[in-house]
């Protein structure tokens, strides 16, 4: 059964998708989004991005009706002005972006992000053309650049602790090893917070 995206109906309010318009799906993951916009459409397109190759596998299968309606592009939502370019796509009717790891990353422990199940440290959005893994990082990068990191992309407060206590705890195995020193080192701030 197909992955229904949280707030669907709400999206397409928002969207207002006319049946001849253009749109971008800048996140594309396991092509719900997609599939609703698309069955909107009939003379208009649609361009959907993902950096990940198994998320546009999987939706290519799910998208494959729509045919020359729905373009599948490999690409992080960051080049969206230049893939709109290079297709040579019109001024938009509009953009969808629904930021963040999808529950298909979440669900899947060989991505390694989550944190329910002791995994591999990948978590690479795009694990076949991604460089750098999460092992790399914990288990090479200093722990000035582990800290910065963690404050830059994180907001994380506790950065410089957690940093230090990634180091002390070396060679970090797995998600289930990073998650405990994690938790282990965050201060606890009088209410409960997400597990890391």
């Amino acid at each position: 059964m197909p992955h229904t995206p949280v707030l669907l109906e709400r999206v397409l309010e928002w969207l207002r998708i006319r049946p001849d318009g253009t749109y971008i799906d800048a996140t594309l993951g396991a092509g719900g989004h997609s599939a609703a916009i698309a069955e909107r459409l009939t003379s208009g397109r649609l361009i959907s991005l993902d950096r990940d190759v198994q998320a546009l596998e999987l939706a290519r299968e799910r998208l494959k009706s729509f045919g020359e309606t729905v373009r599948l592009v490999q690409s992080p939502f960051s080049r969206i002005a230049e893939v709109a370019q290079e297709l040579g796509i019109p001024p938009v009717d509009g953009v969808l972006a629904d930021l963040g790891v999808s529950s298909m990353q979440l669900d899947s422990a060989a991505r390694g992000f989550s944190f329910r199940e002791a995994a591999p440290l990948d978590m690479r959005m795009d694990a076949v053309n991604g460089r750098l893994t999460a092992d790399e990082i914990v288990n090479r990068w200093s722990e000035r650049e582990i800290a910065d990191l963690l404050y830059r992309e994180a907001d994380e407060h506790d950065s410089r602790r957690i940093a230090k206590a990634i180091v002390r705890a070396r060679p970090i195995r797995d998600t289930a090893h990073l998650a405990t020193t994690v938790a282990g080192a965050r201060r606890q701030w009088g209410r409960q917070r997400l597990h890391p």
